[in-house]
This record gives structure tokens, sequence and C-alpha cells, in this order.
């Protein structure tokens, strides 16, 4: 069905007509196994992309003389582009493009600047391209997250996001196996620029596979909410879209009047303060002369590698074990999120005091583990306490807070206190880090009572 826009502007077609072919070229993918896998890929080369420049961190910081406040400011500028381009790309996905065009075309244009990467020839260059890299993964994940919930429904999509997000830690893992295999290949100054080159290669391929994917599948799978309160009530796109302005102010508006919306921004903010700057310094923590362990580049990228693959069930497992608590209890999913900061926070301590490489490798594994519980659940419950023609504007804005809050500022922190420390990455990371976890699993709690109010208001609450 297509709806015109007031005075006489270009009329625009309603996402069920555009899911199923309507105005663009018929879909070829559009069963829920081939495009969670497809998804899945995608989410893997996502975190390929974005920690490879962790993974040759050391090398960089010693070809371009660079100190860990530099290091810490190169994330924060990926992390603020990034976070400040999710917010109108996230509601372009719920406006007037598919959602799965918008994600092909951010997969194509970060390979491209990705690769671009590799011919970095100074700080600031290496500083513009990985920023630039931002804008297309920016378009990923809100779409990406609202497509997959159109193909899962509310009884199993925890489980299902949970599993998806294995693919950030299978990149993550491809990142370090990738840089260690070339550093032992290649020289070190021509090793680094091979794996940009490598990472952004295979995007191209799933962006144009991306491009025939359907909008989701012919039947919704979730039921129509009984009586949705009216401060989440839903619009269709055609409707909000065809108001301008004020009406897109009213969608953001409707959005932000989520109380899950804002327990997830929360307990996503502590999360990241925690995973991203840990992330940023551990390959160079290991490497570090003012560190217990001197390892080389090789070594380094493979005791990184091991302990995030080592903690990737979590994600799985976390997933899984809040769909189990929320068939329990209303509120239940959120707890696995409290049960991911309290069993971080001791093996973190363990893993940055520790001499012992052996130490550090379990208890690393370990950590990781923890803190990937939560990726599942918090992404399902704000799926499930959406509208679903909102669900990627409450991504985009929920991210877009989240990482003001939580990671746009804590590498750079973690950096600039390492260095006033003298480059002492572990000290700075219980600095900030610790903290964070603390307040998370106290947070969870309350939390957990938001969310089981507005599935209620929601109408879609399971009976219990």
């Amino acid at each position: 069905m297509a709806s015109k826009k007031r005075g006489g502007a270009v009329s625009t077609m309603s996402r069920e007509n555009r899911a199923h072919g309507g105005g663009w070229r018929q879909p070829l993918i559009n069963t829920s196994r081939r495009v969670f896998w497809l998804m899945f890929l995608i989410n893997a080369l996502n975190y390929l992309d974005r920690l490879i420049i962790v993974a040759v961190g050391p090398t960089l910081k010693s070809e371009f003389h660079l100190k860990d406040s530099q290091i810490g400011l190169l994330s924060s500028a990926f992390l603020l582009v990034y976070t400040l381009s999710a917010l109108p790309l996230g509601m372009l996905a719920d406006w007037s493009f598919p959602r799965a065009k918008i994600v092909a075309v951010g997969v194509a244009f970060w390979s491209v600047i990705s690769g671009a990467s590799a011919f970095a020839g100074n700080f600031a260059s290496l500083f513009i391209t990985r920023a630039l890299v931002g804008v297309g993964e920016a378009s990923y994940f809100p779409a990406g997250t609202a497509l997959l919930s159109a193909y899962y429904g509310l009884e199993k999509r925890a489980r299902i996001l949970g599993r998806w997000q294995v693919g950030q830690l299978l990149g993550v893992a491809l990142a370090y196996a990738l840089s260690a295999a070339l550093f032992v290949w290649l020289p070190s100054h021509l090793a680094w620029r091979v794996a940009f080159l490598v990472a952004g290669l295979p995007g191209l391929g799933l962006a144009i596979a991306m491009w025939f994917v359907a909008e989701g599948p012919a039947t919704p799978v979730d039921k129509p909410p009984r009586a949705a309160r009216p401060s989440i009530d839903e619009a269709p796109a055609s409707e909000w879209s065809s108001g301008g302005l004020a009406n897109l102010r009213n969608h953001l508006a409707r959005v932000l009047r989520i109380r899950t919306v804002w327990a997830v921004v929360i307990l996503q903010a502590l999360a990241f303060i925690v995973i991203t700057p840990c992330i940023a310094f551990l390959t160079i923590y290991l490497r570090s002369p003012r560190g217990p362990f001197h390892l080389g580049a090789s070594g380094a990228a493979i005791t990184s590698g091991l302990i995030v693959v080592g903690g990737a069930t979590g994600a799985a497992l976390g997933g899984t074990l809040a769909d189990r608590l929320g068939a329990r209890y209303t509120g239940g999913r959120v707890l696995a999120v409290g049960v991911s900061f309290a069993l971080a926070a001791p093996f973190l301590l363990l893993l940055l005091i520790t001499h012992s490489l052996s130490v550090f490798l379990l208890t690393g594994i370990i950590a990781v583990f923890a803190l990937n519980l939560q990726s599942g659940p918090l992404a399902a419950m704000l799926q499930d306490t959406t509208p679903a023609a909102m669900r990627g504007t409450a991504v985009a804005v929920a991210n877009l807070l989240a990482h003001l809050l939580g990671d746009v500022w804590a590498p750079g922190v973690v950096g600039a206190i390492s260095t006033a420390l003298h480059e002492r990455e572990a000290i700075a990371l219980l600095i900030v880090c610790l903290p964070a976890l603390l307040v998370g699993a106290f947070v969870a709690l309350p939390a957990a009572q938001t969310y089981a109010r507005d599935l209620n208001d929601l109408g879609a609450a399971p009976n219990i």
C-alpha cells in the first residue's frame, strides 16, 4: 500500500510492501535460517574489521611512535563517529528504506574504508580512516538487530541474538589469528598493512548477498499486543515519515518514553566501559616492557585470541539462560545481565594483577565468558519492549546514549591514565573498569523490574 506525502512530495511504500518486492527487486533470501547465518557472517566480519587495528596495535604503536593516550584516541574516534552516525541511520531503517539494503550498503562502505587503512602513512591518516569505518558500521547494528527480530519471535529472541553475538567474538578471534599468522610470514611493517587489506575484501561479497534479503517473513513472528499503552503506541513508518520533522521528533520521543530503553542504556554503558578499553589494551599489555609478560607480536596475538575464543560461549549461553529465566519470571531475562557483571568482576581483578601467564589465560577466558553473558539479553530486552516500527530507532538511540556514556570516553581515559603512570595499562584498566562492573551488578535488579512493567504494559509478558 502506498501513501503520499503532503505537499506533493514523493510517495512512499509501507515496510510490508517493500519487504516482499513492492518497489524493490524481489528478494531471494527470505528464510530465518539463511538470514541468521548471513547476518552471523557479517557480524564476524564487522568485528574482524573493527578489531584488526587492536590486534596489530603494538606494531602501530612502535612504527608511528604512539603513546597509550593516542591508542585510546583511535578507539574513541571510531566510537564517536559510529555513535553519532547510528541514530540517523537507525531512524532511516524505520522510515523509508529496507533494513537489509541499509546493512548491505554499510557493509560495502566499511569494507572499502577498512582496506584503505592499509595505506595510512601517519597517525593522522590512520585516525581518519578508522573514524570513517564507524560510519559504515553504524548502519549495521540498528538495522540488523531489527531485521533479525522480524524473523524471530519473543520466546527465543534472546537466544538468537545471543548466538548472533558469537559472530562478534569469532571476528575478534579471526583478527588476532590473522595478525599472528601475518607477523610470522611477513615483516612487521608489511604484515599490518596486509592485515587491513585481507580483512576488508570479504565484505563486498557479503554486501551483495545482503542486498537480496527480504525485510521479514510473510507471516509476522510476534503476536500483536493486547493493549499497548499510548506512550509506546506503534506508528507505521508510512505514517510518521509523512509528517516531516515534527513527526520524526515525535517518533524519537516515543522511543525515549520506553523505560526499558533507559535501563538498557545504563547497563550497556557500564558494559562498554569495561569491554572496549580491555580489548583496546589487551595485546599492548601483553607486549609492554613495563608489564609482566613481554610477549612478541605473534605470541601476544595468539594469547589474546585464545582468551576471546575461550569466552565466546558466554554470548550464546547468556541468551539461553535469559530465555529460560524469562519463561519463568517476567523480569528474569535481566537477571542474566546481573550475573554477567557479578561474575566478571573478581576474574577481571585477578587477570590484571597476576604475573603468571597461565593464570592470566584462565582468568581471561572466564572474564570474557562472564562479560559476554549480557550481550544477548540486553539486545533482546530492547526488542521485546519496543513496537516493531520503532526497533531500528530504539537500537540506534540506546547505542548512541550507551556509547556516549560508556566507551566513547573510556579508552581515551584509560590511555591517558596509563600514560600518566608511565604506560602501565593494568592499573589504568582497574581504576576505570572494576567500579563499572560492581555498579552494573547492583543496577540489574531494578532494571529487571522496569523491564517486567514494560512487558506487561505492552501486553507481551508471558503467563506465569
